[in-house]
């Protein structure tokens, strides 16, 4: 079984129908997004027609393996949030990025929170802003599985202007901008037991007899060994 966004598909689907089954790649308009995803992934094959054409044909979850399964979850940028022309340059923008990169959502949170430069606040927004999205629009109602799996701070358009210096010459400023993306993505993790269950599941230890050892007296032990030998 292969688990995308919050959703299921089973074994006996094919790929195309079952990234359909995903909400936001359900639309009508979505058939070109799931087939640049499957052909980034490299999960396809090509089949001849007769009229020297050629159509691609999609393999089964249950044939896939685990290798190709976590390149195809690397493409599925869902739930994501993006926020584009930050004031700033992705040199600095990028320092915080890196803090909080594979962390909870609740740990980023807390560290974007505090921390004292000034475009975490910024960022600390569009993290809430992830959040909702995956919350409203695909219905992983549970933060505490979620975490950030991809941030990326990408260079904005610049803006330049100029400063009057000495002798009437002129300094060129650049004010750089910054594009940022966040996408989120459930953690899985094992059930875990309860104590009684635990026990239960842990192999019995088998009982280890210690050999007695037989109490022998002190004159016993002074006494010489008789020694054997043909007469």
């Amino acid at each position: 079984m292969l688990r995308i966004v919050g959703v299921n598909i089973p074994e006996n689907v094919d790929l195309k129908t079952g990234l359909k089954m995903i909400k936001g790649l359900d639309g009508k308009h979505c058939d070109g997004t799931i087939e640049s995803i499957l052909t980034k992934a490299r999960l396809y094959t090509k089949k001849h027609l007769s009229n020297g054409k050629f159509e691609k044909e999609y393999p089964l979850v249950g044939s896939l393996t685990w290798k190709e399964k976590a390149r195809l979850i690397e493409l599925v940028e869902m739930p994501r949030a993006v926020l584009t022309n930050i004031p700033g340059s992705p040199r600095k923008i990028r320092l915080i990025a890196d803090e909080i990169r594979g962390k909870d959502v609740d740990e980023a949170m807390s560290i974007l929170r505090f921390m004292e430069k000034g475009h975490a606040k910024k960022l600390l927004k569009l993290l809430q802003s992830a959040v909702k999205n995956a919350e409203n629009n695909h219905g992983l109602k549970n933060v505490d599985d979620l975490y950030i799996a991809k941030i990326t701070i990408d260079e904005g358009p610049m803006m330049k202007r100029y400063m009057p210096r000495a002798r009437g010459r002129a300094d060129r400023i650049k004010c750089r901008t910054s594009h940022a993306k966040i996408v989120l993505r459930e953690r899985f993790s094992m059930a875990k037991f309860g104590p009684q269950q635990a026990a239960d599941t842990q192999p019995a230890k088998k009982a280890v007899k210690k050999a007695v050892k037989k109490k022998v007296s002190p004159a016993a032990e002074k006494a010489p060994k008789a020694q054997g030998g043909k007469n």
